[in-house]
């Protein structure tokens, strides 16, 4: 049974951390195509003093990922459908995923990863990087929500610390966010 919670936001989303590059690409464009693996990256500005760019978001679509359209009607092979992936919250890191209605197969759904390495590490906000944030970062999972008036719910969740990236699987369209 998914967790929900109410939109006053006592969700305790992930921040950027001060400091931390602006979103290179806020606004995602690409064809998915059944029959195709496709994916798309949203990232963060390189550093000055950096290599590269961090990816924030990377979302990957099967070729058998696509099941219906947002109308109902199914995917036929060689169809496409265009997706829109916009950061609509750069504090909170919120990203949202359009067209609305769009689903994807339950035995091969698409898979979003995002990034925490640039969020800030006071979890607690208590002004202390400590064992307490650390042991809340262990409870991070991505979360959902079908509209702005709508409750946070907890999805299934990969977490890999060490990497700083969280994953689950999209079934849907709607908005997504890392949180506790």
């Amino acid at each position: 049974m998914p967790t929900v919670v109410d939109t006053s936001f006592s969700v305790n989303a992930l921040r950027a951390a001060a400091g931390a590059p602006e979103i290179a690409n806020p606004v995602v464009t690409f064809y998915a195509k059944a029959g195709e693996d496709r994916e798309a990256f949203m990232y963060y500005r390189k550093r000055p003093t950096g290599n590269d760019s961090t990816v924030f978001v990377r979302f990957r679509v099967s070729k058998d990922a696509l099941l219906t359209r947002p109308d109902g009607s199914p995917f036929a092979p060689g169809d496409s459908i265009l997706i829109t992936i916009t950061l609509t919250d750069p504090t909170r890191l919120i990203v949202a995923f359009a067209p609305s209605g769009l689903r994807f197969s339950t035995a091969n759904p698409a898979k979003l990863k995002l990034s925490f390495l640039e969020t800030d590490d006071d979890l607690n906000e208590d002004g202390v990087v400590d064992s307490r944030d650390t042991a809340l970062q262990s409870l991070l999972s991505v979360w959902r929500r079908e509209t702005a008036a709508a409750p946070w719910v907890k999805q299934a969740s990969i977490l890999a610390i060490g990497s700083h990236e969280i994953e689950t699987d999209v079934g849907g369209f709607t908005d997504y966010i890392i949180a506790w």
